[in-house]
This record gives C-alpha cells, sequence and structure tokens, in this order.
C-alpha cells in the first residue's frame, strides 16, 4: 500500500523515525523499517528498552535509546542514550515521541504498537493520539494491518473490497473520506464505532478539518 500525509512542515514531513517498543515481533520491526524507508532514506531507528532486544533479533544498531531500564540491561555501547528513573509520571514510549519530536523527525513508524501487556497496549493508543498534532503522521504495520493515525489526512492507493475503518481519537474529529463504498463530507466523528468495517476502492482520500483520525487497514482474515 502507498499512503501519503496531508501537508508538514518542510524537511521535517520527509524525515522518519522507526520506534521499536518491549514484545515487538522482528517481523513487525522489519515491516516498520521498509515502510518508513518510502519516505526517508536514513530513518532513524529507536529502542524503546525491551525493544533493544527486537532490534538485536534483525541485527540492526539503534540510533537512538530510549528507557528505564527495567527491561533492558544497559544501553548498547556508542549509542546516544536517554535513561529514565524507574519512578516517573509517563511511560518510554511516550519519551521516545519527546525525543522523535525533538530531533525534527515527522513521520513516526511503531513496531509493537498493539499486542503487548494490556495496559501497555491502551496506554500506547492514548499517547499515539495525544501527540498526533506533533506529526506529520504516525503510523504502526503488524501481521494485523495497518494502523494511521494523522491530523493532516493522507491519501492512499488500496486494494478493492478490503476493510476500512476510521475513528476519532481524544474529543472527536471532523472529517472528510472520498473513495469508499460509504463516504464523508465534513462529518463529525466522536470516538466510537460510526466508522467500522468501511469498504476501499483503488484509492482513498481522507481530509482532517479538526481533531486527530485513526485509519484501520485490517489485514484479511485466513
Amino acid at each position: 500500500m502507498k499512503l501519503s500525509f496531508g501537508p508538514g512542515r518542510g524537511r521535517r514531513a520527509r524525515r522518519a523515525a522507526v520506534v521499536a517498543l518491549e514484545g515487538s515481533p522482528p517481523r513487525d520491526l522489519r515491516s516498520a523499517l521498509a515502510l518508513a524507508h518510502t519516505y526517508d532514506r536514513n530513518p532513524l531507528l529507536v529502542a524503546v528498552d525491551g525493544g533493544l532486544a527486537t532490534c538485536r533479533a534483525i541485527r540492526r544498531r539503534p540510533g537512538l535509546f530510549v528507557g528505564d531500564l527495567d527491561s533492558a540491561r544497559r544501553p548498547p555501547p556508542g549509542v546516544d542514550a536517554r535513561i529514565y528513573p524507574i519512578e516517573k509520571d509517563f511511560s518510554d514510549f511516550a519519551g521516545a515521541l519527546a525525543e522523535i519530536e525533538s530531533r525534527g523527525a515527522g513521520i513516526v513508524v511503531v513496531a509493537g504498537l498493539l499486542g503487548g501487556r494490556l495496559d501497555h497496549e491502551w496506554a500506547n493508543l492514548l499517547e499515539v493520539g495525544a501527540a498526533a498534532k506533533r506529526f506529520t503522521g504516525i503510523l504502526a504495520p503488524s501481521a494485523r494491518g495497518l494502523v494511521a493515525v494523522t491530523s493532516r489526512g493522507l491519501t492512499a492507493s488500496t486494494t478493492p473490497r478490503r476493510f476500512v475503518s476510521l475513528f476519532a481519537a481524544g474529543t472527536g474529529a471532523r472529517v472528510t473520506l472520498r473513495g469508499t463504498w460509504w463516504t464523508l463530507e465534513r462529518a463529525r466523528l466522536k470516538p466510537g464505532s460510526r466508522g467500522l468495517s468501511n469498504v476501499t476502492g483503488s484509492s482513498l482520500t481522507l481530509v482532517v478539518h479538526e481533531g486527530v483520525a485513526v485509519m484501520v487497514f485490517p489485514a484479511p482474515l485466513a
């Protein structure tokens, strides 16, 4: 799938970072790196605490390590590191997003966003929704499908007759959606199930007029 986001901020819009979260499968990290390379030839690889093990599993050296060392013994030698105290009021992932923003990346591709410890999974989703306006777009590929989070909108070439769902993050979003079986025109979406189980054509366009939208492309069932 080819996917591009709405207007970003100059060079920042083309810079990408890949985040390896604890428990991310090696296959998901490979997918995240491949996806990031469609935007940036040299994306920043960020190992978030236990995500360092996944980087090592595919023999990739991160450019940045972030975490409180509760899942990794030590940062890799010679790698830029941000170490947090274990007793803190934010997650390692939230810290990683702040570090990525400070380094000027506009597109974030996350491996391991879903499928970890249940409370961590919820925290990850909430952090992505809260951070979306600070980035051009946030993506999370996995064997279960692709999640795209944006406040700027996106266009995508899609395989016809596949499911796609559109949700609002935070307090809601006003969106226009074209290229699917059911379209929307400056519609107000509240958090809920209104955008569930739409169907793709050969391409789609999402305009986000207000708020943050989450587009989910589930993988076909076996």
